[in-house]
């Protein structure tokens, strides 16, 4: 193959690195065999960096902290009447209906209840810095602390009546324990104790009933998606 001087036009050899007439160095260039990849596939890769069942945290935290709010507040004035489960089951998929229009991401079952769970997290926190707070306010600022401590009394005395007689003809020996049990519960330690037992079992059952509501609110969008499709 004959090549010529980028400078003077003179004739090179193949393989000699200068000219023979002006002595300026030869480049050659030489085609690569690899295929670059398509633009589209790179910018694709760039764009969806995510798999398809990952969730956005970002958005799913503020949806959930938008909703928790209001169910959290009401969770602590309502107490354990149980109607909690409702609006926290109607949050949930209200959160994952948020989601879906933040982020345009069609929810599986799994990615709704995951949403919905964390939804349930930050309504327990929530009701709990809240009735916290009304103890507080209640004993030392309005001075109704032995109010309190007879309702507790009076919770802990009927408990105890209760489940004593359930094991009274089946197993004296466990009714005599829950009868002697008592005592402890009427301690400070025992008090503290008895707030974190019924806190972490209505924080189990916030998250439980959230959870299902995500679930629900995935399915609902999911069907909606598709009826739409059509």
């Amino acid at each position: 193959m004959e090549l010529t001087c980028h400078r003077c036009g003179a004739t090179v050899h193949e393989g000699d690195p200068f000219c023979p007439q002006c002595a300026a160095p030869q480049l050659r260039y030489e085609a690569s065999d690899e295929v670059a990849p398509a633009p589209n596939a790179a910018l694709s890769q760039h764009l969806n960096p995510r798999s398809p069942g990952a969730i956005h945290w970002q958005n799913a935290i503020r949806a959930a902290a938008i909703i928790a709010v209001p169910a959290g507040l009401l969770s602590s004035r309502l107490g354990l009447q149980g109607i909690w489960a409702i609006w926290l089951i109607g949050g949930g998929m209200v959160v994952a209906s948020m989601y879906r229009r933040r982020t345009g991401t069609l929810l599986t079952g799994r990615m709704g209840w995951r949403i919905g769970v964390l939804l349930g997290l930050f309504t327990a926190a929530i009701a709990a810095a809240m009735d916290g707070i009304s103890l507080v306010v209640q004993r030392y600022a309005l001075h109704q602390g032995s109010i309190i401590d007879q309702r507790y009394r009076d919770a802990i005395q009927l408990s105890s009546k209760m489940y004593a007689g359930l094991f009274a003809a089946s197993n004296p020996q466990m009714a005599s324990a829950i009868a002697s049990a008592e005592h402890f519960w009427y301690t400070p330690d025992g008090a503290a104790a008895m707030m974190l037992i019924n806190a972490a079992g209505l924080a189990f059952f916030m998250l439980i009933f959230a959870g299902a509501g995500g679930a629900l609110g995935a399915r609902f969008t999911a069907k909606s998606a598709q009826t739409s499709a059509r």
